[in-house]
Formats: structure tokens, C-alpha cells, sequence
């Protein structure tokens, strides 16, 4: 599925686009058609690569999320515990963030 050259191709404009997970899910066989320029492919593929692209998703915009809570307390961390590491996770579905002051245990 991932060297899938339609699934690359739909993946890039997603992600490139700025697509939302909601507008990911919402996507039909003939919105897909219309972004790749083809329909030579099938419903269980769109669904698999929606899938993916869901996920690629998240984790974009998790990362986002990670970014912005480092920089806001990166000044703080930085004066107080200077070995501090910030990493992402998902629990059930949804995004958490977990920092070590310590570093790693």
C-alpha cells in the first residue's frame, strides 16, 4: 500500500493540502477519482489508503501539537531541568503528550 503510486499521489495532496482527518473520512470514490485522475482503482484500496492517510494525519497534526507545547515551555524547562524530553503518544484514539524532567526512566 505505501509505495502505491495512487496512495502516495493521494497521500501528498492531502497532506499538501492541509486536509482535515474529517475531510479524509468524508472522501467518496468520485472526489477521489477527480484528485488522482484515474478510477483505476478500488473501493477496498480507497478505504485501506483512507485509512493510512488518516493516520499520517494525526500524526501531523500531533506533531504539530508537540511543537507548539515544547516551545511555549521550553524557556522553563530549560532553566529547571535541562535534561527534559517531551515525547507523543495516542491512547484510544486520542493525542497525549508525556515529559520526562529527567530524561528517559
Amino acid at each position: 500500500m505505501k509505495n502505491n503510486p495512487l496512495y502516495i499521489q493521494l497521500k501528498d495532496i492531502a497532506l499538501t493540502g492541509n486536509y482535515t482527518v474529517q475531510q479524509a473520512k468524508d472522501l467518496t470514490f468520485n472526489q477521489a477519482a477527480s484528485l488522482l485522475g484515474t478510477r483505476d482503482f478500488s473501493g477496498a484500496f480507497l478505504n485501506n489508503a483512507k485509512r493510512a492517510i488518516i493516520m499520517a494525519l494525526e500524526n501531523r497534526d500531533d506533531e504539530a501539537v508537540l511543537q507548539e507545547v515544547k516551545s511555549k515551555v521550553k524557556t522553563w524547562l530549560d532553566a529547571n531541568h535541562p535534561d527534559w524530553i517531551a515525547e507523543k503518544g495516542r491512547l484510544r484514539g486520542k493525542p497525549y503528550i508525556t515529559i520526562y524532567l529527567e530524561g528517559f526512566p
